[in-house]
């Protein structure tokens, strides 16, 4: 036997063995003395895969696959690389060859399915995965990925009976019990859920997708305790944001006493999330600290008028000398917030007066109730599908004859245009919005914002503006189950959808409800 071979077959059996940084010598050796060795890029390949060394597995493949492309082991293990960074679009081309090259391969169908799932091509996702059942071979992992869709396209019903079946195939099969608990989380049974999720951890203790969503249930149904907070950090892990950020100064978790000290808090996740969590600056300037705060460069101006901020800068800006850090998403854990002490104050923005003025001057007084209506979020959210609501739905909102509706959704398409056009009582002013201070301006000029769940529902409550804000049947945490006001906002109403993807209900009860205020509005008038 060659010298080289059976290197490489002792580090087969040491990356068989679960030993990889071994193997990984074995390998690395092979290729000192032959760079273009393509089984010795494959097994290396693998092998940094499996220790999460993603982007040196990836570039490893993609030599294997300049020295043997007609192989589908290779290709197959370039695509799952891919996938585990997230880069669904090559991951399934890479998923696609190997199948092309090796037709009968369950798994390599399953991969695929996956990957298009995770570009949102959902009927084709199915189709694959459907025909990768006709295999004997691989079904667990197939209808776990056929559940994960089900799930994402508002099936959640169809999603708990894939799971059920692949943990039948497998009961040890933990991620299919971490999703059953998912699909049974959109349909709001929360405790079947945990039953589920407890599953999964008992079997795979150290998941911590697992953790993030067990918080998320407690969250959703109001218990916002320590424990709950403390799961809430896994985020970190799961959500694939903005990494936690490596300051020399210390993480503040509520410990240490802030008084004549600075911390700098900094935003991680969406622009509705560093909205509604800047509240906490004024919360943490009252226990005697100089507050900074890093922000989305899009908010930078608006939250300037954020009571407790000594100053505001946007993202990759230079932060003034601080003592502490700490995530804005992580301060109520710091501060051991309940549901009984949300700082909610009426308002705590305010829309700077330079940009009030064209507003005032083009929105004159018409004696109709002016309402502002956003009818989707960003396309890119996790959950859009059942966030954002067809703008051709609100034609009954807007036959309110005494209402005048105000479009704060920025940049519509054609169609959306053309159906805002076609109604005398709607105006689309976002072409002159340049930033958030001036859909706060334009907000100030309003009498009630009608919103999906998105970053102006929480600029309009945090403003002060009564909003009503139009929620899917499962919604996100903050908006908790079972009422109809929020404990972060005083002039929020919620609007719940009564079963998943039920918009019409919602809107029927809005436009009642719009006309009994407006009429109020008119008979004050």
């Amino acid at each position: 036997m060659a010298p080289s071979q059976d290197i490489l077959q002792g580090g087969v059996r040491l990356y068989q063995e679960g030993k990889f940084a071994e193997a990984q010598q074995r390998f690395e050796s092979i290729l000192q003395k032959n760079p273009t060795h393509a089984l010795a890029l494959w097994h290396l390949g693998c092998t940094l895969h499996r220790q999460k060394n993603y982007a040196g597995a990836i570039a490893t493949l993609e030599r294997a696959r300049t020295e043997r492309p007609a192989s589908a082991e290779v290709h197959f293990a370039l695509g799952s690389a891919l996938i585990a960074t997230s880069q669904a679009e090559p991951a399934a081309a890479s998923f696609q060859r190997a199948v092309e090259l090796k037709p009968d391969w369950a798994q390599a169908w399953s991969h695929l399915g996956h990957a298009q799932g995770a570009m949102r091509r959902y009927d084709e996702a199915e189709a694959t995965l459907r025909h990768a059942l006709t295999f004997p071979i691989y079904r667990a992992d197939t209808l776990n990925h056929l559940g994960v869709i089900s799930t994402a396209r508002g099936r959640p019903t169809d999603a708990i009976e894939f799971h059920l079946e692949a943990i039948k195939c497998n009961p040890k099969f933990f991620q299919s019990w971490s999703n059953l608990g998912n699909a049974l989380r959109a349909l709001n049974q929360l405790d079947e859920a945990l039953v589920a999720y407890r599953q999964s951890l008992a079997i795979e203790p150290k998941n911590a997708f697992v953790k993030f969503n067990i918080a998320i249930v407690h969250l959703l149904q109001g218990k916002l305790t320590p424990d709950a907070w403390l799961k809430y950090e896994y985020r970190w892990v799961t959500l694939n944001s903005n990494p936690q950020r490596d300051f020399t100064q210390p993480l503040w978790r509520g410990e240490e006493s802030l008084a004549g000290k600075s911390i700098l808090l900094y935003a991680e996740q969406g622009l509705g999330d560093t909205i509604n969590f800047i509240r906490y600056a004024a919360t943490l300037a009252a226990l005697g600290a100089t507050v900074h705060v890093e922000v989305q460069r899009p908010l930078k101006e608006i939250l300037r008028s954020t009571p407790g901020c000594a100053s505001i800068i946007g993202w990759g800006e230079t932060p003034p000398p601080f003592d502490f850090h700490c995530p804005l998403l992580s301060v109520p854990l710091a501060l051991r917030t309940s549901l009984e002490t949300i700082p909610a104050p009426h308002a705590y923005l305010a829309a700077p007066p330079d940009r009030a003025a064209k507003w005032t001057a083009q929105f004159g007084a018409t004696g109709k109730f002016r309402v502002g209506f956003v009818w989707r979020g960003n396309p890119k959210h996790a959950n859009d599908l059942n966030r954002s609501i067809a703008l051709e739905k609100f034609r009954g909102v807007f036959a309110a004859t005494d209402c005048e509706f105000v479009s704060l959704q920025v940049g519509p398409n054609e169609t959306e245009s053309a159906t805002l056009a076609a109604h005398a009582n709607v105006t689309d002013p976002t072409k002159q919005i340049a930033d958030f201070s001036d859909t706060a301006a334009l907000i100030a000029q309003l009498d009630l914002v009608l919103a999906v769940d998105t970053s102006v529902a929480h600029l309009a409550a945090a403003l002060g503006k009564p909003t009503w804000v139009l929620l899917p049947f499962s919604p996100d945490w903050r908006w908790l189950l079972g009422r109809d006001d929020s404990p972060w906002y005083p002039t929020v109403r919620l609007f719940r959808q009564p079963a998943i993807c039920e918009w019409d209900p919602v809107l029927e009860v809005v436009t009642s409800e719009l006309a009994m205020v407006a009429s109020g509005h008119r008979a004050a008038a």
